[in-house]
Parts: structure tokens; C-alpha cells; sequence
């Protein structure tokens, strides 16, 4: 009997990679397996460029030591600064600066760096051991880590250089150190630290102890602690013990907060004057912070006590106000006790264990924990230390920092069950978890080992709207080494993965990677001129130079890589832009994409496919050589086909060429620049072997060449019969 012809177009190839699919339910448009591709919005797969370092490549000052981490950040608008960025290196114990304004990016490295050792606290782990994070804020830049006390960094544009200053984060003392049960009576042997929570409430300070005098004058012991002293004030504004006495407070206790204390080292004996008094340390440190509202936030002890502790600044006038972690107004006072709407404070998420991870989107600051994602905003959009609320919108939490990335504000994570990122509520703002890998590539990514995840570095692309995410292959022996990218398309929310090749001649390799916007201001020194050419210089013959702000757009956006020069140790900077399609200039790597399973319509009947029809766009740019040596194209394109059928693992056909073209194009000697091809797109038919029933291609690409795939038909036949 005759085969019955049908017949398929592929026109998109636009889901990427799906690995949550069965072989009878497979998407279109998705692929089953690919690898080195890169994922157009026209629905076209091309070949990703090669990995190499940039043109003119400059060495930092600085080698990587392998054995401590290696992290990068942001500080935006410099010194208060429009468009004037620094890429922030931390390389062990020390922070490095580059300028992202002009090209080579690599010999942008300024000429200060900031030594971490320096804020080092006793008992650090080492500051080499942990990974910065950063927040900028007024110009400045606020450092903190898990190894060191928070600091920070001011930038001065006349003198080209850098100073620190220590954050010694300061609270009022809301704790009580006596047993509060006992506090409604008063106390004739009192305790140290009923002592201490007497003074702390106010019954300290010129008025404060006369008025505790004349109470143990009239008791011989301790007042109870159930309303201020100012509350028994006489007609002359004394202290009378009698009118004190009238006042029933019953066992409320009275509002307490006198003392300001450094956060890590409670030094009450100090404070007060009892010497009795223990010092309470906090042995971990912040590991992160941001700016939010005008203020600092501070988050990420790992104590019990402390853990779910977020200490938040006042709204700063300056970036030296940093510390102040409290209210300005004394809660004891007897005039002004109330707390400001710009005050400082602690905020508590007693549940929170770990937080790793605070970010802001619009009026709202996200917290990122081990064990959950909170929301913490302000009663009508605006935080205030009077008024705002807390929700836990997650019991997913976060399990390395370095994977979170900020899309336009929306948050995106890895955690131990795969990348997730928040939907907002139109109307209320609430925020939802979802998981974007449960229904698209959650084997691929269960697949990447826990260490690989540990060190995985995440970053943006806002020009092309793509995330990359950095990790390292399974069972990599080098923590720093970033040999696999994972890239999710947000456009058309499709993922796709690389890896990078080991060349064997240049042990160069990745680090780490930092978005670059092309569009950057730098600071120059600019020789003055009178209009008729005549250099100006001062009464005692010295150049006039001004030092002016010069706004550039001379960099092309990028996702710019931190790059190991293997020969030396030292960094330099690259770009995935080598059109040789060899990473590392002599590393070969496979780009290919395979197709979903094709049952050409019937699930029973065998098929065959005796044409496909290939569609793809030359690449070609012009010729190399000459008449004498002959002529080569530039950037010349190749794809190979073949075919799996009934879910075989290897092809059963041959790879066949299906970049043909049909006209060679005539070499002008004089225009080598240009490819005279007389079509957009190259069309090849091709008769594919083999026959079952169901189908899948595999689309790959031959050494040193690159290819464009719009897309595909099928023609299948069937056999009517079986």
C-alpha cells in the first residue's frame, strides 16, 4: 500500500532546554539535550562565542590565592557620582578596584585596595575565609562578611583615593538582667544586675540617682520597677517619695532603654558604673547588608541569640551615622521618650535561622534565610521605625548568596530544591514563592553537586535580559574555577547550559563574571587652553590641569569575566567574543542541540522521513588571503544532522553537512570585507536514514565554525500498514 506523506515545520526553537518532560508528552519547540548554544528571540539557535581573554589584556597587581574565596561586587555611583562604577575584587584578604568605564577593563585596576585583615575581630575565622557583601549608599560603600566588623568605604575624586572607617553598630538595651517576676516589689538586697535594670530605667544620672537616693533613704532598698521616677515628682519638680508611693503601678513593668551599647560587646558594667556586671560579646558577625529607605540594615549572625536579629541605621544625613541602631529619643526620659519615625532599631524574626541574603524591591526589603524568604514593608509603603510589618512569604530558603540575582528588582535564588524567584500582587504587593526549575530542567539541576552549588556566582545581563550563572563542573578540584554556565533566558524564560574547555597549552580559567553596561563616567585631567591655543599656567609658571568628570560610552555591554591567568596567578579579564570558536585560542567545544521526540502525528505506525529541509543564515563576513594562497572565509558556518530513531541513545544515521550553499560567492581582492552571497538564508534539503516511530535530530557543530539555525521541516512518510 502507498505511505501516506505528511509534512512538519519547525519555525521556533524558543523553550530551551526541558529535561521534566516524558517521551510521548514532550513540548515543541524545546530541547531534550544541548549544550555551547545560544538562544535567540527569533527562535534561532546559534553557537555561543568563544571564551578568550580581551584584546590588549592588562595582569592585576594582585595573584589569586586558590585556597581562599574570590567574590565580586557593585559600587555604583562612586562618590555620589552618576555613572561613575567600580567592579569590587575581593581576592583572599584584600579588596581590589577596577574602573568600568573604558576598555581593556582589565587595566582599569585602581591603584588603592582595602586590606581586610584590618578588621579582622577576635575569634575570626580569617577574612580570607569569607565572602563580602557590599551595599552603596550616599556615594559610600558599606563592607560587610561573617570574618569582619562592618566598615566603610569613602571615595575622593580630587586625590583619586580611598579611606575606611569601622561601623561599631550601637543599640539601646531593651534586655533585662534581673529576674522581672520580682520587679513589682522592691528590693533590699538587690542584685548586680537589678542594680543594672534600675539604671537602665531611668533611675540613673543627676535626677535619676537623687530621686534612688531619696527612695533608700525612706526604704532602705531598691524601688520597684513598676513606673518611673519623674511619676512621684513634687510641685518644685523633686523627687518626693511620698508622692511616688501614690502612684499604683501594680506588676506593669516600667519602659526601660537608658543605656547605648556596642552590639557585639555589651559592656554594661562600663555604662552603668557596677562592676559586677559580665560583658556580653556576639562571637559571629553580619554576612549581609543593604540599603534601604535611607538607611543601612544589617543582618546575618549566626548565634542562638542573634540569628533572626536585623539591626537597621537611622535615615543617614551622613554615612558616619551608620551605627546608630537606636532610637534618638531615650525611652526613659521624662519629655522626649517617643521613638521618630527616622530612628534606628532591631527588628526580630524569631523564626529566621541564617539569614544569608537582604534585598530591596521597590518599598519593600526581602529576607533570604536558610529556612525562608520574609517581607518586610511599611503600613502604606513607606518603612518607618514606628510602623511596619513583617510576613514569612516562603519556607524556601536560599543556600548560597552568590546565586541571588536582582532582575530589574525581582529576585532570583538557587536553593537545595532549585532556582526559585517572587511574584508580586499587582494590588497589595504581596509576594509569592515559585520554583521556574520543578517544571523545566529540575534533573539538570539536581544533577550539579552540593560543592558546585557552594560555588556558583550569579549575574545579570540587563542589556540582552539574560542570567549566568557561574558553577563549577562536578568533582572540580579547584574552588575558584567556574567551567559551566547555566543562562536563563527571562524573555522567553527558557534555560540553556554551556561549558568551558580546558585548553591544554593555557591553564587560563574562569573566577567570576560582572555585568558591564558599556556606558561609564571616568575622572581626567584635562590641560587648560586658551582659545587661540595658549597653554594657561599660574603666576609661578606651573600647567593649569582641571580634573574633570568625561561621561564614555566606549565599552560594549557585556558579561565581562574574571579570568586566572594560569601562567602567573594573577587576574585579568575576558569576554565569550572568540570568533574561532576555540576556547582559550586552541580548546575545542561542541555546540549542539537536540530536538524532542517527533511521532509525525500517530503514536503506532512506523514512519521514515525521506527529506528534512534545513534553514539557516550564513554567518560568513568576507575572505582572508590572497590570490597566491587562495581564499578563506571569514567566520565560515557548518552544521551537522542526524537522527535518533525509537529513543535509541546513539544516532542511527551518519551526521550530514546542512550548511550548503548553492553559489560561492566571487572574491573581490579589493573588498575582502564582504560576503556577496545572493540569499539571507541558506535552504538544504536532506534525506534522512533510518525510519521507526518516533524521531529526533541532532543538530551539532564541526571545529572552528560557527552556525545560525532558524529552524526545520520534516517530511515523514508512514507506512499505513503497520
Amino acid at each position: 500500500m502507498p505511505q501516506r506523506i505528511t509534512q512538519k515545520v519547525v519555525n521556533t526553537f524558543v523553550k530551551g532546554l526541558i529535561t521534566e518532560a516524558g517521551e510521548l508528552t514532550f513540548p515543541e519547540d524545546a530541547s531534550i539535550d544541548e549544550l555551547n548554544c545560544l538562544l535567540d528571540r527569533d527562535g534561532s539557535r546559534r553557537r555561543r562565542l568563544a571564551a578568550k581573554v580581551e584584546d590588549s589584556n592588562v595582569l592585576s597587581t594582585f595573584v589569586i590565592n586558590n585556597a581562599f574565596v574570590f567574590t565580586t561586587g557593585k559600587w555604583r555611583n562612586v562618590d555620589g557620582t552618576a555613572g561613575l562604577d567600580f567592579v569590587v575584587v575581593q581576592a583572599g584578604p584584600t579588596l581590589y578596584f577596577y574602573n568600568t568605564a573604558q576598555e581593556p577593563y582589565s587595566g582599569q585596576q585602581k591603584s588603592f585596595s582595602v586590606d581586610l585583615t584590618a578588621f579582622e575581630f577576635s575569634g575570626s575565622a580569617g577574612a580570607a575565609t569569607a565572602k563580602v557583601q557590599m551595599a552603596a549608599i550616599n556615594g559610600d560603600l558599606v563592607v560587610v562578611s561573617s570574618a569582619i566588623e562592618p566598615f566603610y568605604i569613602e571615595y575622593n575624586s580630587t586625590t583619586d583615593t580611598i579611606s575606611t572607617t569601622q561601623i561599631i553598630p550601637k543599640a539601646r538595651d531593651f534586655e533585662w538582667q534581673g529576674d522581672t517576676e520580682t520587679y513589682s516589689d522592691g528590693a533590699a538586697s538587690p542584685t548586680d544586675a537589678r542594680k543594672y535594670d534600675t539604671a537602665n530605667a531611668g533611675w540613673t544620672g543627676d535626677k535619676g540617682s537623687a530621686a534612688l537616693t531619696a527612695y533608700q533613704s525612706a526604704n532602705s532598698e531598691y524601688p520597684p520597677l513598676t513606673h518611673p521616677w519623674y511619676s512621684g515628682k513634687d510641685s518644685s519638680g523633686d523627687f518626693d517619695e511620698a508622692e511616688w508611693r501614690k502612684v499604683f503601678g501594680g506588676t506593669t513593668l516600667t519602659g526601660n532603654g537608658h543605656f547605648i551599647l556596642d552590639f557585639f560587646n555589651k559592656d554594661r558594667a562600663t555604662a552603668s558604673g557596677i562592676a559586677g556586671l559580665v560583658t556580653e560579646t556576639e562571637d559571629s558577625r553580619f554576612q549581609s547588608v543593604a540599603a534601604f529607605s535611607g538607611r543601612i540594615f544589617y543582618a546575618g549572625l549566626t548565634s542562638a541569640k542573634n540569628s533572626g536579629k536585623i539591626l537597621f541605621s537611622k535615615q543617614l544625613d551622613n554615612t558616619s551615622e551608620a551605627g546608630r541602631c537606636y532610637q534618638q529619643n531615650d525611652p526613659t526620659s521624662e519629655d522626649f521618650s517617643d521613638l521618630l519615625p527616622t530612628d534606628g532599631g532591631v527588628i526580630v524574626i524569631p523564626e529566621a535561622t541564617n539569614i544569608q541574603k537582604l534585598h530591596v524591591f521597590g518599598s519593600t526589603l526581602m529576607v533570604f534565610a536558610e529556612n525562608g524568604v520574609w517581607q518586610i514593608t511599611g503600613v502604606d509603603n513607606v518603612f518607618r521605625a514606628t510602623e511596619y510589618s513583617i510576613s514569612r512569604i516562603s519556607e524556601i530558603g536560599i543556600d548560597n548568596p552568590q546565586t541571588f540575582v536582582s532582575v530589574e528588582g525581582v529576585p532570583m535564588w538557587w536553593s537545595k530544591h532549585g532556582i526559585h524567584t517572587l511574584q508580586f500582587d499587582q494590588v497589595s504587593g504581596k509576594a509569592q514563592e515559585q520554583n521556574i526549575t520543578i517544571g523545566t530542567i529540575q534533573t539538570f539541576f539536581d544533577a550539579i553537586d552540593a560543592t558546585a552549588k557552594q560555588n556558583c556566582h550569579g549575574t545579570y545581563d540587563q542589556t540582552n535580559k539574560r542570567i549566568h550563572w557561574f558553577y563549577s563542573n562536578n568533582g572540580e578540584g579547584i574552588s575558584n574555577k567556574k567551567n559551566r554556565v547555566l543562562t536563563l533566558d527571562i524573555a522567553v524564560q527558557a534555560f540553556y547550559p554551556w561549558a568551558v574547555s580546558d585548553s591544554a597549552s593555557s591553564p587560563d580559567y574562569i573566577v567570576g563574571a560582572e555585568y558591564y553596561s558599556g556606558f561609564g563616567s571616568d575622572y581626567q585631567n584635562l590641560d587648560v587652553v586658551l582659545s587661540t591655543g595658549d597653554d594657561v599656567v599660574t603666576s609661578a609658571g606651573d600647567d593649569v590641569v582641571v580634573n574633570k568628570l568625561t561621561q564614555l560610552a566606549q565599552a560594549d555591554s557585556a558579561i565581562v569575566l574574571m579570568v586566572y591567568d594560569g601562567a602567573t596567578g594573577k587576574m585579568t579579564m575576558g569576554l565569550f567574543s572568540g570568533t574561532d570558536f576555540l576556547d582559550w585560542g586552541d580548546a575545542n567545544y561542541t555546540s549542539y542541540a537536540e530536538a524532542g521526540y517527533d511521532f509525525m502525528g500517530d503514536l503506532v505506525l512506523k514512519k521514515n522521513s525521506p527529506y528534512i529541509q534545513v534553514y539557516l543564515r550564513p554567518t560568513e563576513e568576507g575572505f582572508t588571503g590572497s590570490d597566491a594562497t587562495g581564499y578563506t572565509p571569514i567566520r565560515e558556518s557548518s552544521l551537522l544532522v542526524s537522527s535518533y530513531w525509537d529513543f535509541r541513545k546513539t544516532t542511527s544515521s551518519t551526521a550530514q553537512q546542512a550548511y550548503r550553499l548553492k553559489y560561492m560567492p566571487v572574491v573581490d581582492a579589493t573588498q575582502l570585507g564582504s560576503w556577496n552571497y545572493p540569499e539571507e538564508i541558506v535552504t538544504t534539503r536532506l534525506k534522512m536514514r533510518g525510519h521507526g516511530r518516533s524521531m529526533r535530530l541532532r543538530f551539532e557543530s564541526e571545529q572552528g565554525k560557527d552556525f545560525v539555525l532558524l529552524g526545520f521541516g520534516v517530511i515523514s512518510a508512514a507506512n499505513t500498514r503497520y
